[in-house]
């Protein structure tokens, strides 16, 4: 661990490092289509290119964590949040789409494993007790993230192009990391015992605490996958049924869509900043994330069903309050559950949980809607929330 106890402003290096390494994906979702198209993507290439952050992020998850166990923490985010950058500005001057789908690849990869290396020195640098809490400060920044970078990048887009957006944001993520670079701390001296410890994964997935992070992340992120996939769908069909013609149902969407997300992020942040953050210190994770689970399956429930905009906000709320409650139950147990040594593989193995359940919400929704004629496009969320759910008991029967 780090020999000099941490100041405050080291503290929020640490948080502003979490911020700029979220911004980036939230922000390019609304730009990256558009740019694939102008390159001459046909929709299935455009599909690869938005897919192909995911898909490098999660497989470069658990690579990152070893590393991030290996070569300490500070290495691996200083050199992850100097690629970022340089990848984004790529997607500005690329001329032909397989450069553009090349950048989308190493910037999913440091994406990766940047994740796992910032995780794991959060817990490093949380308190015994606090771990919940720092968690949750983490999380609410993240949800700021989501809710500011895709509206201020179709802002920047609308009146400057696409290129204008990547630049901006390589220039803000550039800028923040020489402001943070001096004062981000390193928590874990990698040594040549550590980086061959045999077993570690076995003994990291044998926890139960672990487990039950594992699943309710995977629940959670479901539910996003699904939510941030189809809602809009859903607002155009509804506002076409009105009798609105498309161009007014797009704009009806996009509206109703931005505020029932900031409903979601508001309720999301306030619940990670307040004292229900730190159960998970008191409690352990299984409680809240059952409680969390139960709450995403109302919300997918309401939304598979819902006739109104009214009943689409109390679902968006009660999304919230799942989001609200899981996150950092599940980061703050890794966190607890784990050793230093360690901590890197298992936020990775944390990391991979997330990745593959907003990747697994929409997939499955897709083609079971596209098999089952009149399906709704939410029953991927629904029935993988639900297994969670029901799965949860049993991964978690003796978790403290």
């Amino acid at each position: 661990m780090s020999t000099a106890p941490l100041t405050r402003r080291n503290r929020t290096a640490i948080y502003v490092a979490v911020f700029l390494a979220f911004i980036d994906n939230f922000a390019l979702l609304p730009v990256i289509g558009p740019r694939a198209q102008e390159l001459g993507g046909t929709p299935f290439l455009v599909g690869v290119a938005i897919a192909a952050y995911s898909l490098a992020n999660l497989a470069f998850d658990p690579i990152g964590g070893a590393l991030a166990d290996r070569l300490g923490r500070r290495r691996v985010v200083v050199a992850a949040l100097i690629i970022s950058p340089a990848a984004i500005a790529v997607y500005a001057f690329a001329d032909s789409l397989p450069l553009f789908l090349a950048a989308r690849v190493i910037h999913g990869a440091s994406g990766g494993v940047l994740a796992a290396a910032l995780f794991a020195l959060l817990g490093d640098v949380a308190a015994p007790g606090e771990r919940g809490k720092t968690l949750g400060r983490a999380g609410a920044l993240i949800g700021v993230a989501a809710v500011v970078g895709p509206a201020s990048a179709a802002l920047v887009s609308n009146l400057a192009g696409t290129t204008a957006v990547f630049l901006g944001l390589a220039a803000l993520i550039a800028v923040g990391l020489l402001a943070v670079l001096p004062l981000l701390p390193e928590t874990l001296t990698p040594t040549a015992k550590r980086s061959t410890t045999p077993g570690a994964w076995r003994r990291i997935l044998s926890n139960r605490n672990l487990r039950v992070a594992l699943l309710a992340i995977f629940g959670l992120e479901a539910a996003v996958g699904s939510v941030t996939g189809f809602i809009k769908d859903g607002l155009i069909q509804r506002a076409l049924e009105s009798g609105r013609d498309m161009e007014g149902a797009l704009r009806y969407a996009a509206g109703a869509s931005g505020g029932l997300f900031s409903v979601f992020g508001l309720v999301a942040i306030v619940i990670m900043l307040s004292r229900f953050a730190r159960r998970v210190d008191e409690r352990g994770p299984f409680g809240i994330s059952l409680v969390g689970l139960g709450s995403l399956l109302a919300a997918l429930t309401l939304l598979a069903i819902s006739p109104t905009l009214e009943v689409d906000l109390v679902a968006m709320v009660l999304y919230g309050v799942g989001y609200g409650l899981i996150f950092p139950a599940a980061a703050g147990a890794v966190a607890i559950a784990t050793e230093a040594g360690e901590r890197g593989r298992a936020n990775g193995a944390f990391n991979l949980s997330f990745d593959i359940g907003i990747s697994a919400g929409p997939i499955l929704g897709g083609t079971l809607t596209t098999l089952i004629v009149g399906l709704t496009p939410f029953s991927g969320g629904l029935l993988l929330v639900a297994f969670a759910l029901l799965l949860l008991p049993a991964v978690g029967r003796e978790a403290s």
